[in-house]
């Protein structure tokens, strides 16, 4: 049967070319995914800065319950200084360099540089730039306070060299350096450099008592492997980890978390998947239907259901075949893109490798040809198991039983559906909360396709009067053809289904977390807020804002995210995506609005204490005056006494400390924005505009709303944002590929009907007219049933975030995804309908 399935490919091209395209497409994402995965698991990051040393000594980022990693730390996890004298005694060391980094950026006219390749700019000592390497080509190296080294780019950049003095913005502001001389990288850099003398280091580093990492350089002819496991028995208890090859890189990087790039690929293979099994299972039923007599008459002359099944799938496995190994080119392009998209919106650090390999490919091909082979076999099931004789007396081919594996099925994709939306609801939180809901509407839309024809047949029952009234005749034509045909109609309302249910449900996904969001923020009196420069609120800048003649009360504000380690968290610190950590000046916080006292008082918001929210105090039972344990976002675990509990909206609890604090605990060592409250009279535009003077004195200071502040500690909502508009990207066109193939397979196999229309009176405008209602009856069911989806994504996902039933967004979405919708139906109807109609319908008529 293998050789008459492809003896077979030579008349049915047709249909098998638009399965062709659809297995192409669903490959090629299918590749994409797995590259995302695979780079994500493998987290390629080579060394740059760090690449002389073989091995280097750098903080654990691993956050650890009863001894099993289950988290990454936020922010920078550094060393003790101390352990570089442990390390340099090992047996086998030749000698140990510090690495510290802190930002430092060289300004040119006294502003930050501007451009397209504009990189972050740390500051480090001289020291550490034998581990890049770097090379001076002019000029000496720093030896005193004030004097620095400029890396080439930024030395090209500002038009500064050896002699000159520049502005350089630090911790406490901008100061004057003398340079003395210009070091170039002889690789590629993902950040700028500005090297200080060893006095300076220790001035603008946040705690000069540690360092980012401890650069070994071995005793030539050392065994590296031994002298690594010498390394780590010296270091062992003091957090710290020795990192060689590749994993070196993870020492340059504040925060090496590649779970948000697995996700994302695992999100898009499972839909594409999902959705491809919808779209081949669709494309291959059509084209199958239209040749259900041809299988009856293999039935007719001896053949069995078992070889005609064989048949099927050899067809279709020849096809997929083809189709898989010319995907495999553009999915890895296609990964390649978007991982480069994710870098750009700073999900994945720059310096990561896109990991290309032949294992992705490989599954993603076995993936397509089993996704493809499952849709065969539901497609083919009913030419299969069709009586011959019934079958050749059914000259249309229309007949449709529902069968019993289809309700079975189906019950099972909703009751998936429905487990999913639980888990939403109770069980996720943190980044990516939108997955179990995204999923939970793809498989209501899967069951609802197994009932495809069914429904679609049902619902043109609904839409008939509305047809006939809108269109008169063509419209009472148009719901005949349609009841008479529910295998060709499920084939174009299931993809209309999925793009209407799955694309609004992610697009109102992301405009509802980007309006809840606003509720960490939304007790803040003032909608002016000063964003600092690179180098974070410099010194005097708290004191000078509060100055202001428009301010009446001015914070310092700091965000990162900790876990709470005593008492017990009965709230598994938020579901181990860890607590918002936010940061207020605590003289001013209740006057900015940092959060409403249920009990004691944010004035006391100094040193070592903390406020927490009410809710969950009682839940911690922890009080007033009461001691908390909290993992610092870089490591360190602080015990700090309870000073105040506060109001806060139930699923975006966040736990209060005191600026200073926090600031110490995370990379810059400074807070990044000040918070304010006008005084009695003073707008919001006053404000800014006062605000606006302070941050013209400041290089790379702006004002910015609240909204601005959110971003700085709802960054994950970029990872979420992105998969959404992935998946939408992705729904747009797969399904517009979807739709036209399958109209185009329909609208092919009725030639002979539109020519017997018009040899008994028809125009071929009346023909046109006929097929625009059928296309108009066609997009609405595939509408009304997406609208019917979506709820089982939006539903759950707004009870979680925004204890709302319905999500946030304006209608104009939705209205605009419908649109597409029917545009493309009508459209994809309206194109082969024009092409058959040019054939003469004497010729059209005659039989094959």
């Amino acid at each position: 049967m293998f050789r008459q399935s492809l003896r077979a490919l030579r008349f049915h091209w047709r249909g098998l070319a638009a399965t062709f395209v659809v297995i192409f497409v669903a490959g090629a994402i299918m590749t994409a995914a797995g590259s995302m995965m695979e780079t994500g698991l493998r987290a390629v990051l080579p060394a740059q800065r760090l690449a002389a040393a073989p091995i280097v000594v750098a903080g654990d980022s691993a956050y650890e319950q009863h001894g099993n990693p289950v988290a990454t730390l936020s922010e920078r996890v550094r060393v003790d200084i101390s352990l570089a004298q442990k390390v340099a005694a090992v047996d086998g060391v030749d000698r140990v360099v510090l690495d510290h980094a802190f930002p430092a950026t060289a300004l040119a006219g006294g502003k930050v540089p501007t451009g397209e390749d504009e990189l972050t700019s740390f500051g480090h000592g001289w020291e550490s730039a034998q581990l890049n390497p770097y090379r001076l080509v002019s000029g000496e190296p720093p030896a005193a306070t004030g004097q620095v080294v400029l890396d080439s780019d930024v030395a090209d950049r500002i038009g500064a060299g050896p002699g000159d003095k520049v502005d350089v913005l630090v911790r406490t502001g901008t100061e004057k350096f003398l340079v003395t001389g210009v070091a170039e990288f002889s690789g590629k850099v993902t950040e700028d450099a500005v090297f200080f003398s060893p006095a300076d280091v220790r001035r603008f580093v946040a705690d000069p008592a540690k360092a980012d990492a401890i650069a070994v350089l071995p005793v030539a002819g050392t065994d590296q492997a031994a002298l690594v496991a010498r390394v780590e028995q010296a270091i062992a208890g003091a957090g710290a980890v020795a990192l060689t090859g590749d994993d070196r890189g993870k020492a340059e990087y504040a925060d090496v978390d590649m779970t948000d790039l697995i996700l994302i690929g695992g999100i898009l293979g499972g839909l594409s998947i999902l959705v491809g099994l919808l779209g081949v299972a669709s494309t291959l039923s059509l084209s199958f239907q239209q040749r259900h007599k041809e299988m009856a008459l293999l039935r007719a002359v001896g053949a069995t259901p078992k070889q005609v099944r064989r048949m099927i799938m050899g067809e279709t496995v020849a096809v997929s075949l083809l189709a898989t190994v010319l995907s495999a080119v553009p999915g890895l392009l296609a990964g390649k893109w978007l991982f480069e998209a994710l870098i750009a919106t700073g999900i994945a650090p720059s310096g990561f490798t896109f990991y290309q390999s032949s294992t992705p490919t490989i599954i993603a091909a076995t993936l397509a040809i089993l996704t493809s082979v499952g849709a065969s076999i539901i497609a083919g099931r009913r030419s299969t198991l069709t009586k011959p004789t019934e079958a050749l007396t059914d000259d249309s081919g229309q007949r449709y039983r529902l069968g019993k594996v289809r309700p079975i099925l189906a019950v099972v994709c909703f009751g998936l559906s429905g487990m999913l939306m639980v888990v939403a609801m109770t069980l996720v939180s943190g980044p990516l909360i939108a997955s179990p809901s995204t999923f939970a509407s793809v498989f209501f839309a899967s069951g609802l396709a197994l009932l495809g024809p069914s429904i679609a047949k049902g619902m043109t029952t609904v839409i008939g009067p509305v047809l006939r009234v809108l269109s008169g005749l063509s419209g009472k034509l148009a719901t005949l053809n349609l009841q008479n045909r529910a295998v060709r109609l499920a084939a174009v309302t299931t993809p209309i289904m999925l793009l209407t249910g799955i694309a609004t449900a992610n697009l109102y996904l992301v405009s509802t977390e980007s309006s809840v969001k606003k509720i960490y923020t939304q007790t803040l009196v003032s909608d002016a807020v000063y964003k600092a420069g690179p180098a974070g609120v410099t010194a005097g800048t708290l004191e000078q804002i509060s100055a202001l003649p428009e301010v009446g009360a001015a914070s310092d504000f700091v965000a990162s995210t900790g876990f709470v380690e005593s008492p017990e968290d009965p709230w598994g610190n938020k579901d181990l995506a860890g607590w918002q950590l936010l940061g207020y000046t605590g003289s001013s916080a209740a006057a900015v609005g940092a959060a409403r006292e249920v009990e004691g008082s944010l004035t006391d918001l100094t040193g070592k204490t903390v406020a927490l929210a009410a809710n969950y105090a009682t839940e911690l039972k922890a009080g007033l005056g009461d001691q908390v344990t909290i993992r610092m976002g870089d490591g360190a675990a602080e015990k700090l006494t309870v000073v105040a509990l506060v109001e806060a909206t139930e699923g975006f609890e966040a736990i209060l400390l005191p600026a200073e604090l926090l600031a110490s605990h995370v990379e810059s060592g400074m807070p990044s924005y000040v918070v304010v409250s006008p005084k009695a009279g003073v707008s919001d535009e006053q404000l800014a505009a006062a605000l606006g003077g302070v941050a013209a004195g400041q290089p790379g200071a702006e004002v910015v709303d609240r909204d601005g502040l959110t971003d700085a500690f709802a960054h994950h909502l970029d990872a979420q944002a992105l998969v959404s508009y992935l998946l939408v990207g992705t729904l747009l066109g797969y399904i517009t590929i979807s739709v036209l193939n399958s109209t185009w397979l329909a609208i092919r196999g009725r030639t002979r009907e539109f020519a017997l229309q018009r040899l008994t009176g028809s125009t071929r405008a009346q023909v046109v007219r006929m097929m625009a209602a059928e296309g108009a009856g066609t997009a609405l069911i595939g509408i009304l049933l997406g609208t019917v989806v979506a709820p089982a994504t939006l539903i759950p996902f707004s009870l979680a975030r925004a204890d709302s039933l319905t999500p946030s967004g304006p209608v104009w979405m939705y209205l605009a995804i419908v649109g597409f919708a029917t545009v493309l139906t009508v459209g994809a109807t309206l194109l082969p309908t024009w092409q058959v109609l040019k054939v003469r319908p004497v010729e059209a008529a005659a039989p094959a």
